[in-house]
């Protein structure tokens, strides 16, 4: 699926409740990708700053399709 700017993201697959147990909720529903599919997935990373262009260069490195913003 691709996203223009601006526009709003219909699918954010957030649980309903709390904001504070919604975390918690999505870890134990989310399932794992199979490293095979890595590549079909992309990663938004948001900030390059030390935490976030390493996150990013980490993903990359998993097999990831990393797109950052500043």
């Amino acid at each position: 699926t691709r996203y223009t700017t601006g526009e709003p993201i219909a699918d954010a697959k957030a649980p309903a409740g709390p904001v504070d147990e919604r975390w918690d909720t999505r870890r134990f529903e989310a399932k794992l990708v199979n490293p095979a599919n890595r590549r079909k997935h992309t990663v938004i990373v948001v900030g390059t700053g030390l935490a976030g262009g390493s996150a990013g260069a980490t993903l990359a490195e998993q097999g990831y399709h990393v797109v950052q913003f500043c």
